[in-house]
């Protein structure tokens, strides 16, 4: 193994399902938040990893990273600090998934917590300038830092700048991140002003993880590292 990739939940993780275990350069973990990302991380060190991914899905801060939208992240800001992804590595994942998908470039932040306002969103992008944040991204940043190592981020605009994600939305996801459909059909029968959003959030998450599918199938299982 040469590459640990690191994502927030399993369903994540599963867009690589398509490239046979057998072949692959690479070993994946799932946690969601900064520290399991950060523990998952050093563990897939510890196992042989010479080089870092962060891989899933993100929340859009820019108008010009629309959903299912990918960022290749040139840097991570994690409030003060900014971790520059490698170049080289970058360059060569850039090479080939432009053309097939619509990529971000820029900045990424890091955040402790979900954002899932559009006034959050707005707020961290006037703070910040990232095109998108993630939970996880920073962690792995640290990590890599820390071990004198490369990393990169692959991420896909899950919900946009301007979509609201409920808190008790989160509440009906297994620790999978796939959704307990029992459980969202009786909030949602509660919120029926909220059915517009759900069914946006929806096709929101669904152009993200086509394209992370997609994107893990052109890195093939090298990962272009």
């Amino acid at each position: 193994m040469k590459i640990g990739v690191v994502s927030g939940l399993p369903r994540e993780s599963a867009c690589f399902d398509a490239i046979p275990r057998a072949q692959r350069n690479f070993e994946t973990f799932a946690g969601i938040g900064p520290e399991r990302a950060a523990n998952g991380a050093e563990a897939l060190i510890r196992a042989g990893a010479r080089g870092l991914l962060s891989f899933g899905v993100a929340g859009g801060l820019a108008m010009t990273a629309p959903a299912g939208a990918v960022v290749l992240a040139e840097a991570v800001v994690d409030g003060d600090r900014r971790y520059p992804t490698d170049a080289t590595w970058r360059d060569q994942i850039c090479a080939s998934i432009s053309g097939a998908y619509e990529v971000n470039f820029g900045t990424l932040a890091g955040t402790d917590r979900m954002i899932s306002s559009p006034d959050g969103k707005q707020g961290l992008h006037r703070h910040s300038a990232a095109v998108a944040c993630d939970m996880e991204s920073h962690a792995v940043a640290r990590v890599a830092a820390r071990h004198g190592i490369p990393f990169v981020v692959i991420r896909a605009i899950s919900d946009p700048h301007d979509r609201c994600v409920p808190s008790w939305v989160l509440g009906c996801l297994t620790p999978k991140g796939d959704v307990r459909m029992g459980a969202l059909l009786w909030q949602a029968v509660r919120r029926p002003r909220s059915w517009a959003n759900l069914a946006g959030l929806n096709r929101d998450s669904k152009s993200a993880f086509a394209s992370l599918r997609g994107v893990a199938l052109r890195l093939g299982p090298g990962l272009r590292f």
